[in-house]
């Protein structure tokens, strides 16, 4: 599950990277929506004030009311299209690394212990920590061979 604001639990600061607290307003689609709205505004803004300010132009055709904005968006367009189009010609099949893929590994059965979704731990800074030390973990289940 995602961690927006409105399932954040009591002890957030140990569940979420430091960095990532600063932008778990972008996770909830009302602070998307409200983003884009303000994109929205501030691209109309700036292209009524191409009517009010007085251009010194230098190549033809940027006299034109709203030249940036439309040389933006059909610059924009071709880099999409131009991505499309290259695809074609360096896209491999999903065979291309094959024998030598790590996803064809074969991976050894024994020392690895299969957990269900419902017996692992969740994912935080402490149960990450508590691993990398080798120390017992602080939920329901108890690490196999911690006998140090």
């Amino acid at each position: 599950m995602a961690m927006t604001p409105k399932h954040q639990s009591t002890d957030s600061a140990d569940t979420v990277a430091p960095l990532a607290k600063h932008f778990l307003w972008a996770d909830s689609p009302k602070s998307v929506n409200k983003l884009i709205l303000g994109l929205s505004v501030l691209c109309v803004f700036l292209f009524l004030m191409d009517f009010l300010w007085h251009r010194h132009t230098k190549v033809p055709g940027e006299g034109v009311y709203g030249f940036y904005a439309l040389a933006g968006f059909i610059s924009f367009t071709v880099i999409v299209l131009g991505a499309k189009a290259l695809r074609v010609f360096i896209a491999r099949d999903e065979s291309f690394y094959a024998p030598h893929g790590v996803d064809a590994e074969e991976y050894p059965s024994e020392g690895t212990e299969r957990l269900s979704h419902e017996e692992r731990l969740p994912d935080n800074l402490s149960t990450l920590k508590n691993e990398l030390l080798g120390r017992a973990p602080t939920g329901d289940r108890s690490q196999s061979g911690s006998e140090s």
